[in-house]
């Protein structure tokens, strides 16, 4: 895995030098960021019982999915595209979906954030929560969720995951939707403390949910669109942008940070707090290292959370013991913490090597748009106090040319903005909140960076090694092989000399995607049919037969992904004894109704002998 990750330094160099206003990283950072992100993950395998050379999401981890121990360790892997079994936690959290709803609280009578989360993790495992079997946990979870319980029950908490789920994939909002995308916005924002923090409960600022409310609302900073809202801890009406909005929770989570670079929560210096802050500010384009707002004398944000990391590779959530928390211990990893930092790490890593933001799964934009953006963002760099009108102009209508749901990409489009005003320049930009409606659907992305195809080359003999050595017949186990596999195939410039390779390549995923379904429809035949086995008499026969038949023609590996398929294979047996008994007990009953007619008649002869 070292080797992996030198390799991977030196080929992500290239894509750094293409990054001038935001390539933060030296190659001795970039390597130990992802040595720390592979120790994580190598630490969690280990806390698992998973042999080291295992996929993580496999059957020990799987256990924990659908609740927040088994949620987050895959939106880390997926948003940095770690080698795993993603189609085995799919097959897993959408089983725990359709349970769950069959339930009348579903995922949760209060807690929106069960959708949320786990809609966060199906996108980061390359699925679509709008798709669970008929089940769209988006539309249930966010912009539908008042017609059973306020997105709000929970408190902030829900309206700010609420947001940032909905924005995960820029989801259209139905126009018969309970709630719209804006009225979102302003449930947040209308939750601001005075001094510019936010807080789950009370009137005192906390770094954690300033620094979520800020990962929800980044995509909006650099709108020009005003905001008119009741501000509740002031009880008036303001009006205010969303970059006046964030900046004024920056500077709160600024004076909250301690002169050790981190942040405390109940007076107690902790990781994960440092963690939130780490995403909040990477999903704005800023560094925490180059930002001075968040450097305190020689400590660093980034300084702070590695000085949690223990030799086992894990993290751990304080320094000192807190009775009021005693399954976190100072000298002992914590799981919790971990994954935190996990895909705090990989938010900051997204942001020095150029890929969206944590949380928007969305396809990468092309290559092309990206370096423009960034010579845009140059450009606005060098921006001074003698740049004139006509230059200012040009630079406005460069970032018009961009689409609207792309522009929050351009990190540094208010200093553009302020210099327009004072040339007073006329600015008339659609609001970003009113044209964030893009999917209604769709699958998210894995991120390629540990694929070779984060590396622009041409293909070649080894690649095409690599499709032949997929093994045939065809399973699931080598799904995400062929998607990368397509990924590298399409992105490479001699793609039209292996049409035929690519060909073969899709009708792969075809195929597999076939026995995925055909995975997905045995269970829910399962669950409709045979579910509990304990109940299964010979009436069931014709269904276990059925059942069996399509699954034994699945290969051993898709054969495990069947619910309690040591129970469906055990049911034949147990059907096969209930049809013995039936019959024994038939022709014991032919027998008992023969004697008992022989003894009737011998009966009835020996009373006419009598007679």
């Amino acid at each position: 895995m070292r080797q992996l990750t030198a390799w991977l330094v030196t080929i992500m160099m290239t894509a750094v030098v293409l990054l001038p206003s935001i390539a933060f990283a030296t190659p001795e950072k970039e390597e130990s960021l992802l040595q720390t992100i592979e120790e994580i993950i190598a630490w969690k395998k280990q806390d698992e019982q998973i042999d080291e050379s295992a996929p993580l999401l496999s059957k020990p981890f799987l256990a924990h999915a659908g609740n927040t121990n088994g949620d987050w360790y895959p939106v880390g892997l997926g948003r940095i595209g770690y080698p795993d079994d993603y189609s085995a936690y799919l097959a897993v959290i959408k089983n725990n979906v359709i349970e769950r709803y069959k339930t009348s609280e579903k995922l949760s009578e209060m807690k929106a954030t069960e959708w949320h989360r786990i809609s966060l993790a199906i996108l980061s495992a390359a699925g679509d929560p709008t798709a669970v079997s008929g089940i769209n946990l988006i539309a249930d979870g966010t912009y539908n969720r008042g017609l059973t319980t306020s997105l709000g029950a929970q408190g902030i908490n829900g309206w700010i995951w609420g947001l940032i789920t909905l924005d995960s994939m820029r989801y259209k909002v139905p126009e018969d939707a309970d709630m719209k995308r804006i009225e979102i916005i302003k449930e947040i924002i209308s939750l601001q403390l005075e001094d510019g923090g936010f807080s789950f409960y009370g009137n005192e600022a906390e770094p954690d949910m300033t620094a979520m409310a800020v990962q929800a609302l980044a995509p909006y900073y650099q709108s020009t669109e005003e905001f008119t809202y009741i501000q509740k801890d002031l009880d008036e009406e303001v009006t205010k942008t969303m970059h006046m909005i964030i900046d004024e929770a920056l500077e709160k989570l600024s004076n909250m940070q301690t002169s050790s670079g981190g942040f405390s929560a109940q007076n107690d210096d902790n990781v994960e707090s440092a963690a939130q802050v780490l995403v909040a500010l990477t999903s704005l384009g800023i560094h925490p290292e180059e930002d001075e707002r968040f450097v305190k004398g020689d400590h660093s944000l980034l300084d702070f959370i590695m000085s949690y990391q223990l030799d086992d590779g894990g993290f751990v959530h304080a320094k000192t013991y807190n009775a009021d928390n005693p399954s976190s211990l100072p000298d002992e990893s914590n799981s919790m913490a971990s994954e935190q930092v996990l895909y705090a790490l990989v938010s900051l890593y997204r942001l020095e090597n150029g890929y969206r933001t944590m949380y928007d799964f969305r396809p990468e934009n092309p290559v092309e748009m990206k370096q423009q953006m960034l010579e845009l963002m140059e450009d606005i760099q060098d921006i001074h106090d003698n740049t004139d009108a006509k230059k200012l102009q040009q630079l406005l209508d460069t970032y018009e040319n961009f689409p609207i749901e792309e522009r929050s990409y351009v990190y540094n489009f208010h200093k553009l903005v302020e210099a327009a005003e004072k040339q007073s320049i006329e600015i008339d930009l659609p609001a970003f909140s009113e044209n964030y409606d893009v999917y209604t659907k769709g699958n998210g992305t894995i991120a390629p960076i540990y694929q070779e195809q984060t590396a622009p080359r041409n293909i070649n003999e080894r690649d095409v090694e690599k499709i032949n050595a997929i093994p045939t017949p065809l399973t699931t186990e080598h799904y995400i092989d062929v998607v990368s596999l397509i990924d590298q195939f399409e992105q490479a410039d001699n793609k039209d000399d292996y049409e035929a390779e690519l060909a073969q390549l899709y009708r792969y995923k075809e195929d597999m995607e076939k026995i995925e379904a055909e995975i997905q429809s045995i269970n829910e035949t399962v669950l409709d049919q045979l579910y509990p086995f304990t109940d299964l008499t010979s009436k069931d026969r014709d269904n276990v037969d059925a059942i069996l038949e399509r699954f034994n023609a699945l290969a051993p590996y898709d054969q495990e992904k069947v619910l309690n398929y040591e129970d469906l294979k055990k049911s034949k047996t147990q059907i096969d004894n209930a049809v013995r008994a039936k019959r024994i007990s038939w022709l014991l009953g032919i027998v008992a109704t023969g004697l008992i007619i022989i003894i009737l008649l011998r009966i009835q002869k020996r009373r006419r002998q009598r007679d």
